[in-house]
């Protein structure tokens, strides 16, 4: 069993992460130009990457006896970014990113279980790249295109 509010805080993180700007995105379909075509998939793998390594956690809380956490709906301020351009978007991206590592950092040090620690370590260090990649997408010059 894993302690209670280590559960809570992991099903905290799987809820936030699972309806995040990037998966959102995912599904949003990015204004693109043809040059941009791959920028726009590389951000769909991303956030599948991201998706993947969340389906770990929640099969670590199932292992764990605790129950899956409903996701819920994406965030109302969200819908704004429908078809929006990619040179809008990307600097959105990175900011949403660091904030997310930086609250993922504040859960990572509530935890007791040692357990859960590592499995949330192992999201925080596939974050930190995809906030990097992100980073590097938004400074590219084509994302800066119009």
């Amino acid at each position: 069993m894993i302690p209670a509010p280590d559960a809570v805080r992991l099903e905290a993180v799987i809820r936030r992460e699972g309806r995040s700007l990037l998966q959102y995105i995912s599904d949003a379909f990015p204004w693109t130009t043809s040059a941009e075509d791959t920028t726009a998939d590389q951000l769909r793998t991303l956030a599948a990457e991201e998706r993947d390594a969340l389906a770990v956690v929640t099969r670590f809380l199932a292992r764990r006896r605790h129950a899956v956490p409903y996701l819920g709906a994406f965030p109302m301020s969200f819908t704004t970014m429908n078809f929006v351009a990619l040179d809008y978007l990307l600097p959105r991206l990175v900011q949403d990113g660091r904030r997310a590592l930086d609250t993922l950092q504040q859960d990572r040090s509530a935890l007791t279980d040692p357990d859960a620690r590592a499995e949330l370590d192992r999201f925080i260090e596939l974050k930190r790249r995809h906030v990097k990649a992100l980073e590097m997408l938004a400074s590219a010059p084509v994302a800066a295109a119009r």
